[in-house]
């Protein structure tokens, strides 16, 4: 009986732990410094993301999804039909156009480049399900495969949910 409790007891220990365990992501404290590589071709790579990702996820611009996707793109997103023009559709249909701003609207952890793929690491804000009406900070993550100086390929840790479907990250995506 006394090991059962001591296991009990540990795992309750664990438990408080975990309870107050989180820590909120840290934005990096300059994005463009984010993009410098030794490497050419990485640095162009996390550059093209980086602009993309101004000019389209945060700008709207749709008309210049020619100059940063593929024809044939492929999407991972489970809310987000592959191809060009099906992401200019989800783009369209998600948020207006805006302003391209100097630098990501999100606060961006990290921008890593690796070989032919560019990792963008977020932070994302969700409804705290033990304080209804607040927020909490947690991470998102975005992989691009770059082919031929073009964004080819991407996947996301979002799960599928209609709610997708008009969810606008530069309104929503707030703490």
């Amino acid at each position: 009986m006394k090991k059962i409790m001591a296991g009990g007891g540990l795992a309750l220990i664990v438990c408080a732990l975990v309870a107050y365990a989180q820590v909120a992501p840290t934005p990096a404290p300059d994005q463009k410094a984010l993009l410098h590589s030794p490497d050419p071709h990485l640095a162009a790579n996390k550059k093209l993301v980086f602009d993309m990702y101004r000019a389209i996820v945060n700008g709207g611009h749709t008309e210049l999804a020619l100059q940063y996707f593929t024809e044939g793109y492929i999407q991972h997103n489970p809310n987000v039909i592959s191809g060009r023009d099906a992401l200019v559709a989800y783009i369209k249909q998600t948020r207006p156009v805006r302003p391209i701003p100097p630098t990501i609207n999100f606060p961006v952890i990290a921008i890593m480049a690796e070989g032919d793929l560019v990792l963008v690491a977020s932070v994302s804000y969700a409804d705290d399900p033990d304080n209804p009406g607040k927020k909490y900070a947690g991470s998102h993550f975005d992989l691009y495969r770059i082919e031929s100086g073009k964004i080819a390929e991407h996947w996301d840790n979002v799960t599928k949910d209609k709610a997708a479907l008009h969810f606008d990250p530069n309104t929503q995506n707030k703490p």
